[in-house]
């Protein structure tokens, strides 16, 4: 039974990559350039990998928390988990780059139907996004720099995920080489209510992964578009808790 499981799963996966392939194949690719910041470039001073740390760290800084007084209203739950257009303002108060939060959990079924969020941005900002990527850090029980070097490198060589901007690709899993930057090396703090449980404190951490990092937009209403499929088989062919499938559509509004 578990093999057979196994094979329905890889069949289902199968088809989302080539879902997502299929989704690029008629795009014509745009200079990512003129759009983005890539891998080797300092946006504001800072280098491209150090911004994914400070991504992280507005992550985890969001709380996550269920009112009980009512636990249907999820309007303290974290933006990724639950997405409201008042969530994406939470804590944007870095000068220059505003974060998007980026794409929850779904199951196969719910992959082919994109998760549709609005969001109002200020004109003056960059945009920074994960579409896939890990944040690993001494709270986890790892100890040594390779140990979290590893734990964010998973699924970055095998992960299939395309971004585009106004309906044009910007950047997919064809050229994961060419955008993919170095781990970082960080400290990571988790306050209360964090959304991974972590106990409060600051840790040793490392943060790597595919980030679209869009240049100020012009005025004016675009469209984020980024998809992810990461399929890691677990013990005797049980889905792994590592799987991950995103699929979002941003509708921003710059002011």
């Amino acid at each position: 039974m578990h093999a057979l499981y196994l094979v329905i799963i890889i069949l289902m996966m199968t088809g989302l990559v080539t879902l997502i392939n299929n989704s690029t194949n008629n795009i014509t690719a745009t200079n990512g350039s003129d759009l983005m910041y890539s891998k080797d470039t300092k946006p504001y001073g800072i280098s491209f990998s150090e911004w994914m740390g400070k991504w992280w760290q507005w992550h985890v800084s969001l709380q996550n928390k269920v009112n009980e007084q009512n636990p249907s209203n999820l309007s303290l739950i974290h933006p990724r988990e639950a997405y409201s257009s008042e969530k994406c303002a939470w804590d944007q108060d870095n000068k220059n780059v505003w974060f998007l939060p980026d794409g929850r959990s779904l199951g196969p079924s719910e992959f082919t139907n994109p998760e549709k969020r609005k969001c109002t941005v200020t004109h003056d900002k960059a945009l920074l996004v994960q579409i896939y990527g890990g944040g690993c850090d001494y709270s986890k029980g790892l100890t040594t720099d390779k140990d979290l070097e590893d734990c964010v490198n998973i699924g970055l060589d095998t992960v299939t995920f395309a971004a585009k901007v106004d309906g044009v690709e910007v950047m997919s899993s064809i050229n994961r080489n060419d955008i993919l930057p170095n781990p970082y090396l960080y400290n990571i703090t988790f306050t209360d209510n964090n959304l991974y449980d972590a106990p409060v404190g600051t840790y040793r951490a490392a943060a790597n992964g595919y980030f679209l990092f869009l240049k100020p937009l012009s005025i004016g209403n675009h469209t984020i578009e980024f998809n992810e499929a990461y399929l890691k088989p677990g013990f005797e062919g049980q889905p792994s808790p590592e799987n991950r499938l995103s699929n979002v559509v941003y509708d921003i509004n710059v002011k």
